[in-house]
């Protein structure tokens, strides 16, 4: 399932070489550093969170209802295919529905502009729907489990990479037909028992792509929390925790980006899951590098299945000792308990796991995102083409333009990272021990970009 799950190709030209690039963002990284710890005293991001009003509700609920019944419609032709498609990845509408615009989409696209999966969830749709059954039969759905936090979300995101990225035919729709009729059975049941709130709270992609969601400038702005007391909502941000805004009506609102996570909700399992986003793009950069092809070289099938999602673990282990260094070292200068402090600065890492999405899919996007297009026409590989242009062909932009999108992603990502555990620890901190306990998040972060910028460019 290389075709699809990978995001390179032609690598483009930059007019330094990779080191420099590498230096260069560190050296961004410091004065960034340095730049805050003088002109940033003092927590401006919750303040900022706030926001403002952009548009009533009432102004785009039309569209949230057309939104959420198109991706549901979507949702329900990609099962299909998966059962009774044609059983090809460039013939069927599932894969480059679920690798693509799902799962890449939702991520560049939450992250610049709101949670915009949150508002067309079908998974959602679908476990509203069970507990609506569940009502009509006589059965009140609640009560569920409320001690697994996020860690159904976080085996849940660890079991999609191994399909996306170490399955022998991971792209193919029969491969992917049972996980997702089992994935459909959960929310159903879920949905059925516990009711759908709870399982949009705990569903691996939904409680994912809130986190990378709350960074963006896009967000459901209401007049006190919890109103409407539902998950009836569009750019409904799972786990984020609101106070009043003042509004006498709810909004689609416009802050700062990244200032929602200054309210981002940190559950049991909530960073782990970020850490396993984190790894599994760095090792999909690795196992396409030159590097990653010698290692695994003369391996195929389950063989290079076991080898990669092995390669895998070790990638994910390898970000989370870098972060548990630096909650080490938060803990040795602050006397925060350790625990509070891997909770704490969870956060800083949404921008990074957006940063590294944004520069290792951005060619994938922009080309696999036409071929979504092209598939509707054709959603079952059966030569149909209901609304023109199935054979289409797919416009490339230029390799250059790529690799300098690669750079800045990663640069923003990292300095976004900064800032978010700048603003946390002058919150929580005096202000020589604020500073102090950032040195090693300074250098995590820089480790981070470093490794991203070098897997990215030596493919």
């Amino acid at each position: 399932m290389r075709m699809l799950a990978h995001g390179f190709g032609e690598p483009g030209n930059l007019p330094l070489p990779t080191f420099l690039f590498v230096w260069g963002i560190v050296l961004a990284l410091v004065v960034a550093f340095i730049t805050l710890g003088v002109r940033w005293p003092e927590p401006r991001l919750a303040r900022a969170s706030l926001g403002r009003p952009l548009v009533p509700y009432r102004a785009v609920a039309v569209a949230h209802l057309v939104g959420r019944v198109a991706a549901f419609a979507v949702y329900l032709a990609c099962l299909y295919a998966a059962f009774f498609g044609f059983d090809a990845a460039d013939r069927n509408l599932l894969p480059v529905t679920l690798y693509v615009t799902f799962w890449v989409g939702g991520q560049l696209i939450g992250g610049l502009i709101g949670d915009v999966w949150g508002a067309i969830n079908p998974f959602a749709t679908l476990a509203r729907l069970a507990e609506g059954v569940a009502r009509l039969v006589g059965v009140t759905p609640g009560g569920g489990p409320t001690t697994w936090g996020h860690w159904p979300a976080c085996v849940g995101l660890l079991v999609f990479l191994f399909y996306e990225l170490s399955h022998p035919t991971g792209a193919l729709p029969r491969t992917l037909a049972w996980p997702m009729a089992i994935h459909a059975g959960l929310i159903v049941v879920g949905g059925f028992l516990w009711g759908s709130r709870w399982v949009v709270d705990h569903e691996p992609f939904t409680v994912f792509l809130a986190k990378v969601g709350a960074m963006a400038p896009l967000f459901d702005r209401r007049p006190a929390a919890g109103a409407d007391g539902d998950d009836r909502s569009w750019f409904r941000y799972e786990g984020v925790t609101t106070s009043g805004t003042g509004g006498a009506e709810r909004s689609l609102g416009l802050r700062p980006p990244t200032s929602g996570l200054a309210q981002l909700e940190v559950k049991p399992g909530t960073v782990m899951l970020l850490l396993v986003a984190i790894g599994g793009t760095a090792f999909d950069g690795f196992s396409e590098g030159d590097l990653g092809a010698d290692v695994f070289d003369g391996l195929s099938g389950w063989e290079l299945a076991v080898a990669e999602l092995g390669a895998m673990i070790v990638s994910i282990a390898a970000v989370v000792t870098l972060y548990l260094l630096a909650v080490w070292w938060i803990d040795r200068v602050t006397d925060m308990p350790f625990e509070e402090a891997w909770r704490e600065f969870g956060p800083s890492l949404v921008p990074v796991a957006f940063g590294y999405a944004a520069a290792h899919y951005f060619r994938l996007f922009s080309d696999e995102s036409q071929s979504f297009v092209f598939r509707l026409s054709d959603p079952f590989g059966r030569g149909w083409d209901l609304f023109g242009g199935s054979d289409g062909l797919i416009w490339r932009i230029d390799p250059d333009i790529v690799a300098w999108t690669q750079v800045v992603s990663i640069l923003v990502g990292h300095l976004g990272g900064v800032v978010v555990a700048h603003d946390r620890a002058v919150d929580r901190f005096p202000p020589g021990r604020a500073t102090q306990s950032q040195f090693a998040i300074l250098l995590v972060m820089a480790a981070y970009s470093a490794l991203g910028l070098w897997l990215l460019l030596n493919v």
